[in-house]
């Protein structure tokens, strides 16, 4: 009998079918190919080859054939993830004899297990998730076992298949014992890294093997030997920053810095720190030591994360004119419409989902957390792609508190384990060597600090100013304004930075207005519109006022001659100083003003709250002892104060990813005591013990209760009119298309935001939100209803 892994009806009618044994044997080899990098080859390639062994059975070809015939079938009513997952575990011993063949089992039986969705080990039902799959019944086991050890070579092949993955394996468990050294918590993690990867590696080989025999699928297939590549796209940049004026300070300060990123690029890998002040050039700095450090290395691919999507628009265009060459990049952020995953069942979209397999991959901060917590199998299924790479992170400030302790464990896992080199950049370098679960101590600063270096990038003076409620705060920003050009005001909240636009717009100047209530398209023509009007203001213009909340602080290359910067956390600061005399207009130093909003309130806002305070208990230290800090409110030294503060301020596991029911992200992926305990049934019997599946659910880098909406600005009024017109239901294509179009002209609604504007008249369109002429204004962007701008937060 022939068991099919797949039947693909032809356009002639006939069947095509792809058996199980040469779909497992394929699946094996494309997972051995992720990992082979890193030495663990053989363990993916053992855990592929298993994977679908549920599928030799006469219930499993029965549905196949149904599925492909059009006939209506109850998807994943037939469980095939449960037979390999038995069969690598029939010799396991119950953990009682403490050989490390167990571990090993277990690692490879989860990634046999879970690769069409995750499970739990111990979890609510507190019961093993290994004794779920060992004793189920009905499902033809002995069947399935039988035809496919026939088809591997026999029971003593498939024994030799896994002494060569457990022989692979051996290596890593020693790292992780030195990684751990005494804390069981994070030992347990380290293996939850490891079992996702070697998962990772499963669910590419079988997406992808399953997209090239049903769809004719083209991946790409780089050398062996990258290194020719990265010399040619580094010549192409070196060649392009000779062309660059070397002339006033600060240009000198920027070439020597992106000389000594080109000599850090010699160095051996692990983690760098790339610590320069805003204006330093970083972005192309970091590029330039990626592309010299993978040339150097045989990196397989270079990853350039940002924090927000804004910023990743600018970088994206910077980056690929220094590297030239489109065909070697992939953009990979957000879409409108997010995929839904069905549970244990394969969309035929997700075979075509683009994975990471491009030298340079060019994403958010959010979509590199997600590839490295999220239970998405779509997701998960990156997580070798990271292996033997260069990984830029951009702003590294910005990995929010309450996940830092997984972000440094993963540092450590993925440097030590994976082979990556990670370059962390940022003018405020946070000290995570002093989080509760810190990154390994030896990290590398790239750019050593030099007085002399630094010195024509100091181009303000922080200033604190006296705190002052909300409603007096245009008096004071009117009183800045007299001895300047222009001047910005940076808030922590859009209702904040919507009031004083409005109470400030009379003023006798241009005023403008930015927040994440505008959308892109809107925001990048006020952007155009600012600079026109900044130069106008430097040659005798008018005067220029821009409020704006956080989303001028990073990735907008732009300049002020003052600002006003409502307190918020010192990153946040000293990013808004980069947007003041950014171009050394004013030989002198300029002030840029740090001003307490004594009624402001920030309770739904923790993050910023927190970092506010922190801020102020450093600036009252400073102007007490300004020497302590070299009387430089940018110091290493003040910018290392205020983030001992700001850690010291967190709450008792609030690093390690809170849950509800004092849970945490970091108990459910490590030793598990909620659910692992002497209450769980088959607890004692098995060394992993994390609860994947619901930590992997709960994992959200920020509030993802939101959907975007479309909003009539500009094209995108005509847009939604277009869509308006459809036939319904619009097919896939056309839907695909106007989404992708659509894009610049949408905004990011929370759910409460999203229900009071469904009140007002927001309506649908294709499952998607589209605001009313009404309900955005080309001043403020979104209007919440009645006006009432009390619910806008940031």
């Amino acid at each position: 009998m022939i068991y099919p892994a797949h039947i693909r009806i032809m356009p002639n009618g006939s069947e095509r079918i792809q058996t199980t044994e040469e779909h497992n044997r394929n699946t094996a080899e494309i997972a051995a190919k992720c990992l082979e990098i890193i030495g663990l080859g053989d363990a993916a390639w053992f855990a592929g080859l298993t994977h679908d062994a549920g599928k030799d059975r006469e219930a499993s070809r029965i549905y196949q054939m149904d599925a492909a015939h059009g006939k209506q079938v109850k998807r994943g009513s037939v469980i095939h993830t449960f037979q390999g997952c038995r069969l690598i575990l029939e010799k396991h011993t119950a953990c009682q004899t403490g050989d490390k063949r167990d571990i090993t089992r277990e690692l490879t039986a989860y990634a046999v297990a879970a690769h069409h969705g995750l499970f739990d080990l111990f979890g609510e039902n507190r019961y093993a998730g290994f004794l779920t799959r060992i004793e189920k019944t009905e499902i033809e086991y002995e069947t399935c076992k039988t035809v496919f050890l026939q088809g591997v070579g026999g029971e003593d092949a498939f024994e030799r298949y896994f002494e060569r993955a457990h022989a692979a394996l051996l290596p890593v468990y020693d790292l992780i014992d030195d990684l751990a050294g005494n804390s069981d918590e994070e030992y347990y993690f380290y293996f939850t890294l490891l079992a996702r990867l070697l998962l990772s590696a499963v669910i590419e080989g079988d997406r992808r093997d399953t997209a090239v025999f049903m769809n004719d699928a083209v991946f790409r297939d780089d050398p062996a030997d990258m290194r020719p590549v990265w010399r040619r796209l580094l010549a192409h940049m070196e060649m392009k920053l000779d062309g660059f004026q070397s002339v006033t300070p600060i240009d000198k300060a920027r070439r020597s810095i992106s000389e000594l990123c080109r000599a850090a690029a010699e160095q051996d890998g692990g983690i760098f720190r790339l610590n320069v002040p805003t204006g330093g050039g970083k972005t192309l700095s970091a590029l330039r030591f990626a592309l010299a450090h993978a040339a150097k290395h045989n990196k397989r691919r270079v990853i350039f994360t940002t924090p927000l999507l804004s910023i990743l628009e600018q970088n994206s265009k910077v980056l690929r004119e220094f590297i030239g060459d489109e065909s070697v990049i992939l953009e990979h952020h957000s879409n409108l419409i997010r995929a839904e995953e069905d549970g244990d069942v394969l969309a035929e979209r997700e075979l075509l989902t683009q994975c990471w397999d491009s030298p340079v991959i060019i994403t958010t901060l959010v979509q590199l957390l997600n590839t490295m917590f999220s239970g998405k199998t779509s997701a998960i299924r990156r997580f070798w792609a990271l292996c033997g790479s260069v990984i830029v992170i951009d702003e590294v400030q910005t990995v929010p508190g309450r996940f830092l302790s997984l972000f440094n464990l993963a540092v450590n896992f993925l440097s030590n384990v994976c082979g990556v080199t990670f370059v962390l950049c940022s003018a405020t370098q946070p000290c995570f060597e002093a989080a509760e679960h810190p990154m390994q101590s030896d990290i590398k600063d790239i750019v050593p600090f030099n007085a002399d270096l630094w010195k024509p990038f100091r181009r303000t003076d922080l200033i604190h100013a006296q705190d002052r409620p909300l409603a007096e705060i245009p008096a004071f920003a009117e009183e800045v304004l007299l001895g300047a050009d222009s001047l910005l005001i940076v808030c922590n909240k859009k209702n904040e930075a919507s009031y004083l636009f409005r109470e400030l717009k009379s003023s006798d100047c241009v005023c403008f207005h930015l927040s994440a209530s505008m959308c892109m398209a809107h925001r990048r023509c006020v952007i155009e519109d600012m600079f026109t009007a900044l130069e106008r203001s430097r040659k005798g213009g008018p005067k220029v006022l821009c409020v704006s909340t956080q989303v001028i602080e990073a990735g907008v290359d732009i300049s002020f001659s003052r600002v006003i910067r409502l307190t918020a956390g010192m990153d946040s600061v000293i990013q808004s100083a980069g947007r003041c005399n950014r171009n050394g207009e004013s030989s002198v130093p300029v002030p840029v003003y740090i001003l307490t909003c004594s009624d402001e309130d920030l309770k739904r806002l923790n993050e910023i709250q927190m970092g506010r305070s922190a801020a102020s208990e450093m600036l009252t230290a400073y102007r007490k002892q300004p020497q302590r800090f070299d009387e430089n409110l940018t110091s290493d030294a003040a910018i290392g104060y205020y983030y001992k503060r700001l850690f010291g301020k967190m709450k008792d596991e609030y690093q390690d990813g809170p849950l509800p029911d004092k849970k945490t992200m970091l108990s459910l992926l490590s030793d598990n005591p909620n659910y692992a305990n002497e209450d769980s049934e088959g607890y004692g019997q098995f060394f992993l013990l994390q609860a994947f599946r619901t930590a992997g659910s709960a994992f959200r880098v920020f509030d993802e209760d939101t959907q975007t909406a479309v909003v009539p600005y500009e094209e995108g009024e005509a847009l939604i009119a277009e869509a308006a017109a459809w036939e319904y239901p619009p097919d896939d294509n056309t839907l695909a298309e106007w989404l992708e179009r659509v894009k610049p002209y949408t905004v990011t609604l929370y759910e409460y935001q999203k229900k009071e504007l469904a009140k007002n008249g927001m309506y649908m369109i294709a499952g998607v939100p589209i605001l009313q002429p009404f309900q955005y204004d080309n001043d403020t962007g979104v209007i919440p209803c009645g006006g009432n701008t009390d619910f806008l937060e940031v």
